[in-house]
């Protein structure tokens, strides 16, 4: 099953590979069928969830408009503006971007189930490619929330669709360094996403400098332009970077390194391959190892190196760090678009539309219907003070008003996002111990003397710094936040006077 690679090869797929991957899908009216929860899920995800942490906190980048930020590039905060532009302050104009970058993958999976059916009808393998690529509940999370990731799926996912179509006339004799620039053009607005899309520049030198048909585009000059150009499109973050003294370097490659909670590198190596296995569907491995073997598409070359410099990065610095498993994603998006061919059989199609829609359902339910893990006893605190936001905006102002502090802040960067998303305000302060954006939208010095209305939590309470900041603190009243009968989080309202206009980190 493969790609014709002769020179009408862009008009259509081997006859062969068709009928092959037609025996892997069901009926169409099934495809349907199948597809319906998870257009449950995904609208449920869109309308109802509680915008996450980092929503709110990408959210405020974009009604602070910069170059670059402080924990990843500007792309998604300028898209934010944008949205915020459009239609306003609200959860539609929030997540409206994951909409459009969805659509654009939609039209690149279109392409290739055109390519894959020939004069066949194509809307079945379009319908079976679309549920494979749901069915990766890592992929389904990220698409619909807005974070930098989904703007690296689409720009990742274009980036393996361009660059496939060059390697494809390549080899048919063909250098249509057309398709290589435009390649080079979506690398760049990935970089834009996120530093992750480093990982495909990356993999793709490995593929030029490893490989026969890679090592002969070398002396080429149009290599180096396209290289070139996906880097000059960073200037703002290099700009940005070089005027505050390279944070996001150090937040990212220094800060973040050494931060583990597991036993060593075994434990935090098998703690990446479970989650890992979780969160890509057992069943895409299984399809990606053959993905990883003899050839069946143009995706392969480019996108085997993208997956082991990726994956083989993470699972070094599992030696120093608990790796969560969305961190590489990128591995991941030269496979999307084609899955199809590496499906072995209809049951191993079912199984994997059951996988994603079971955990997809788990987790988007523990958003909107109900956080199960509160029935075992746990607590997620990045899902957990998701619930409540209003209420607890509702309170802040009722106090402020009463106060009249003329800081109002809170301990960590989560809340403080929350609490202005909430309060559709953009003078909340995070006045913890992690750095964060916020450091770079309040100047201390020219607070000194002032008081404060502090939201803390158990997690960083008054005691890690904040009390060092003030002359005195008073207790204003406690916040308990409850659902299903189980209590989410608990807050304080802290009442801090004569503020020293000092960090403290």
């Amino acid at each position: 099953m493969t790609l014709a690679t002769g020179p009408d090869s862009g008009a259509r797929m081997r006859p062969d590979a068709f009928l092959l991957v037609a025996k892997v899908l069901p009926a169409t009216r099934w495809l349907v069928i199948l597809l319906l929860p998870f257009a449950a899920i995904k609208g449920g995800q869109f309308l109802l969830a509680a915008p996450t942490p980092d929503e709110a906190y990408y959210w405020l980048w974009g009604q602070h408009l910069s170059l670059s930020y402080y924990d990843h590039p500007p792309l998604t905060a300028w898209m934010q503006r944008v949205a915020a532009e459009l239609f306003g302050w609200n959860r539609f104009s929030l997540r409206v971007m994951t909409l459009a970058s969805f659509t654009g993958c939609l039209a690149i999976l279109w392409y290739w189930a055109r390519r894959l059916a020939g004069r066949q009808p194509a809307l079945r393998v379009f319908l079976g490619g679309l549920i494979a690529w749901l069915s990766v509940p890592m992929v389904l999370r990220y698409q619909g929330l807005a974070h930098p990731d989904h703007w690296l799926i689409l720009f990742g996912v274009a980036t393996a669709h361009f660059w496939a179509l060059f390697i494809e006339r390549l080899e048919a004799g063909d250098n249509a360094w057309r398709f290589y620039y435009a390649g080079c053009v979506a690398l760049g607005f990935a970089g834009l996403s996120k530093y992750n899309a480093v990982f495909i520049g990356a993999g793709f030198a490995a593929w030029v400098f490893l490989s026969p048909a890679g090592r002969r585009l070398l002396a080429s000059p149009h290599l180096w332009l396209g290289g070139a150009i996906a880097a000059a499109m960073q200037a703002p973050v290099l700009i940005w970077n070089t005027a505050h003294d390279w944070p996001s370097m150090q937040y990212n490659l220094q800060d973040r390194i050494g931060l583990s909670d597991g036993g060593g590198f075994a434990d935090n190596l098998t703690r990446f391959a479970v989650s890992s296995a979780i969160m890509a569907s057992p069943l895409l491995l299984i399809a990606v190892a053959r993905f990883l073997g003899p050839r069946r598409s143009p995706f392969q070359p480019v996108g085997r190196a993208v997956f082991a410099v990726s994956t083989l990065s993470f699972v070094a610095l599992c030696a120093t760090n608990t790796v969560l498993s969305y961190w590489n994603l990128a591995a991941y998006l030269f496979v999307l678009p084609a899955a199809l061919i590496f499906i072995g059989s209809r049951l191993e199609f079912a199984l994997h539309a059951l996988y994603g829609i079971s955990v997809a359902a788990w987790l988007i339910g523990a958003n909107i219907v109900y956080p199960s893990y509160k029935a075992a006893g746990n607590d997620v605190r990045d899902n957990d003070i998701t619930f409540g936001t209003a209420e607890i905006a509702a309170i802040v102002a009722e106090e402020e008003a009463r106060l009249g502090p003329q800081i109002v802040a809170t301990t960590d960067y989560r809340t403080a996002a929350l609490l202005s998303l909430a309060g559709k305000r953009l003078d909340v302060v995070n006045l913890g111990p992690r750095g964060s954006q916020f450091d770079f939208w309040f100047d201390p010095a020219a607070h000194r003397g002032e008081d404060a209305l502090v939201l803390v939590d158990d997690f960083l309470g008054e005691d890690r710094g904040i009390i060092q900041a003030f002359e005195s603190m008073t207790l204003v009243r406690e916040i308990e936040i409850r659902r299903f009968g189980y209590t989410m989080h608990r807050y304080r309202l802290v009442h801090a006077r004569d503020y020293s206009g000092e960090r403290f980190r």
